[in-house]
This record gives C-alpha cells, structure tokens and sequence, in this order.
C-alpha cells in the first residue's frame, strides 16, 4: 500500500520560507531543497551514501527488543530526502519477515518523488507526506497516519538534525515523540584526538568549496553569486552542547537589488545572509543534552563509512513516559 498525503500548500511553505529570508537575512534550511535543489543535492551525495554500510544498522536494529516480528513498526523519516539511507535496512527487514510502515516526511515535493522512485519495488506499507514538521499543527496529524503501528522510531538521517538551532529542533523532537517511542539521529562524531579533531575543522570549514556546485546553485536562485559577493566561514559555539560548529554566510561586495516575492531587497556591501550551519557532536555531551529533554540514550553505533574522510555515528533514543 502508497498513500501521498499533503500536510501543507507547499506554495505557502515556499511563500513563509522566503519571507523568513528576507526579514531576517536567513536562509532557512528547508528552502535549499524546495528551489528545485533535490537533484543536485544528491548528485554529489549518492557516492557518499552507498559507502555507508547498512549491514551494520541491520545487526543494530535486529538486537533492539523492542525490533519484533509480531509488532507493526513504523519508520518516520524526518526529512527523508531520497529515502535512499534507509532504502536497504527496510528491505532486508521486510525479506526477514517484519511488518513495516514507511512514513517519508519532507516539504520538498521533489525529495518525495525521489523517495518515492527509489521504494518503488519494496510492497512493505509507505506514505509520503508533504509537511513542515517545524509546524505545530504537524504531531496531530501525523499520529493519525501511525496511531495503528505497535513501534514509531521517528529518524533524522543524513546529518539533517545539526541543521538545526539545537534548541529548536529539541523542542520539536519533545513534541513530536510520543512518550515510550524512539528517535534515531544520524551525526558527524567529533574524533578522540585534537590532531584528528584539527583535521575534521579543516573539512567542515572547507564544505562551500567541496560542494560548491550545491552552494552556487542555491546562490543563483536567490539571485546572489560569489562574483557578487564572498564566502563566510566562522566556528561557533553551542554553550554546553559540545560541538564542532561551522556556519557559512554571504557577504555582499557590492550593492545587489533583490527580488522576493514581489518584495524589493537590497544587500549593501558588508551586509551578510547566513545560509548553512553544520555540526559535528560529542556523543557523550548530545546524549546528555537529550537526555534533558527525556530522551534516554538506548544504544550507538558508528557503521563502517568505507573511502569517506570522516565517520558517522547513529544513536538510538527512548522518549521517557
């Protein structure tokens, strides 16, 4: 069974993120994909995802009590982009004989057609939903896509999750999961040594340059280009979240005249627009953090990432109550 449900207009999702990026010189996380961004995201990250070995997240799911055949689990990807991370775990479970729901949330209508292209030979149940899960009205609507499933382990994949005011999407995350449910984050780990640790700063510091045509094409539809401008990079703190923390801005070089929904705005020189923050976490210090707002660590993992520069670590949590 598919189902395409449709949480929000998605031209008023577009209409309140560009109205966010002009009254406060930000760009919002969600916009990246929703200007025609979901085919070259992932033409520089596809190489990057099947070198991640879903083997190991296959052993680690199937050591989970709470992972059985006689319950109903339902896989809620936040953000889900292609779907392609969890393309292979859901397949080889559903082959094993467990009764899965598929629930694929992005305010990217692309993303979802990619998702969608990518399942389009697994029979296990999927819905695809339109939404901004930034949205209060969204945990209502979407307990009424799960209500029936017997397990929810709502996931953040792809690093999404240090997208994110930390803050922020905390709070989301305590609204959103229900009491006893799990949540399952995929993030960069910091690494045991400073002389690693150095190595990390200097490829996150240098993500604009490595991923430039990602960079450049978001730009251009803003009507910003580097000729215009230059490139930010500045190493920020979380307070006692303990992380690596690099947001990338533009800084205007000369006076650029933009136009956003119908609205006149102008970049003077030296003004800038934050466009990305990433991160790269502590285990120890994220666990912690969540574990403030009632998320209690339940396991962690870091799956083999094959040629890639630096390693991944996914942690799997249970929402108290």
């Amino acid at each position: 069974m598919r189902e395409r449900l449709v949480f929000c207009d998605l031209d008023t999702l577009e209409t309140n993120y560009l109205s966010e990026f002009i009254s406060q010189g930000r760009v919002p996380q969600n916009l990246f994909y929703l200007l025609n961004g979901a085919t070259v995201f992932y033409s520089y990250r596809n190489d990057d995802l099947a070198q991640i070995a879903w083997e190991d997240e296959y052993r680690f799911f199937k050591e989970q009590e709470f992972w059985r055949k006689d319950l109903r689990i339902a896989f809620v990807s936040l953000g889900c982009g292609n779907a392609g991370p969890e393309k292979m775990l859901l397949r080889q479970m559903q082959a094993d004989g467990y009764e899965l729901h598929y629930v694929g949330v992005d305010s990217s209508e692309s993303m979802l057609e990619l998702a969608a292209e990518n399942l389009n030979e697994d029979t296990y149940r999927q819905s695809f939903v339109l939404a901004d899960f930034s949205d209060p009205a969204f945990a209502g609507q979407l307990h009424e896509v799960v209500q029936e499933d017997h397990v929810r382990v709502f996931a953040m994949i792809g690093g999404t999750f240090g997208n994110f005011d930390q803050m922020h999407v905390a709070g989301l995350l305590e609204n959103l999961v229900p009491p006893r449910d799990y949540l399952y984050l995929d993030v960069v780990p910091t690494q045991p040594t400073e002389h690693q640790n150095a190595k990390l700063r200097m490829r996150l510091s240098h993500l604009p340059d490595n991923l430039s045509g990602f960079f450049d094409r978001l730009l251009g539809a803003l009507g910003l280009s580097r000729e215009l401008g230059e490139i930010l990079r500045e190493e920020r703190s979380d307070g006692a979240l303990e992380t690596l923390r690099f947001t990338f801005s533009f800084r205007a070089t000369e006076r650029i005249q933009l136009s956003c929904l119908d609205v006149e705005m102008v970049l003077e020189p030296g003004q800038t627009v934050e466009l990305f923050t990433i991160r790269a976490y502590e285990p120890a210090s994220l666990a912690a953090f969540m574990a403030d707002r009632e998320f209690e660590l339940v396991d962690t993992y870091a799956p083999d990432v094959g040629n890639l520069s630096h390693r991944w670590q996914r942690l799997l949590f249970s929402r108290a109550g």
